[in-house]
């Protein structure tokens, strides 16, 4: 068995910055059946409601709900992480935000901390960038 603060998995099993990653990866194909898969049922998303479709979204179906139509709000939709960092039950992610319509399109860093339980499934995803850059594209 593999020990890390409050959680207990068999050594076999996805460590929090696999799944991280994987979600990552999942989102980045389009496949929102794999990146359901990641989520607790209970899951919380917070991202900026001053960004459509963000605000604090609650449960694993809502969650994939709202991740499936920024393609309603946005043609270009690219988050590309750079550094995973390991934090147990946490995992920060840092990386660059793109968001594109036909008002063009802007970037921006970004931090994702995802907090895991016991089961490797995230309860609550929280992005945060510089979203001047991307209200400036809503006008």
């Amino acid at each position: 068995m593999l020990r890390t603060r409050n959680t207990t998995r068999e050594a076999s099993e996805m460590s929090n910055v696999d799944t991280a990653r994987s979600a990552h990866e999942a989102f980045s194909r389009g496949d929102l059946a794999t990146l359901k898969e990641s989520y607790a049922q209970d899951a919380v998303w917070v991202s900026s409601d001053e960004i459509p479709p963000g605000g604090e979204i609650h449960g694993r179906d809502a969650i994939i709900e709202m991740m499936g139509r920024l393609p309603d709000y946005w043609s270009t939709v690219s988050v590309e992480p750079d550094t995973y960092i390991d934090g147990g039950d946490y995992v920060v992610v840092l990386g660059t935000v793109r968001f594109g319509n036909d008002n063009g399109t802007a970037e921006s860093p970004f931090v994702n901390v995802l907090k895991f339980d016991g089961e490797g499934k995230t309860v609550r995803g929280e992005i945060h960038y510089d979203t001047a850059k991307f209200v400036k594209l809503q006008a």
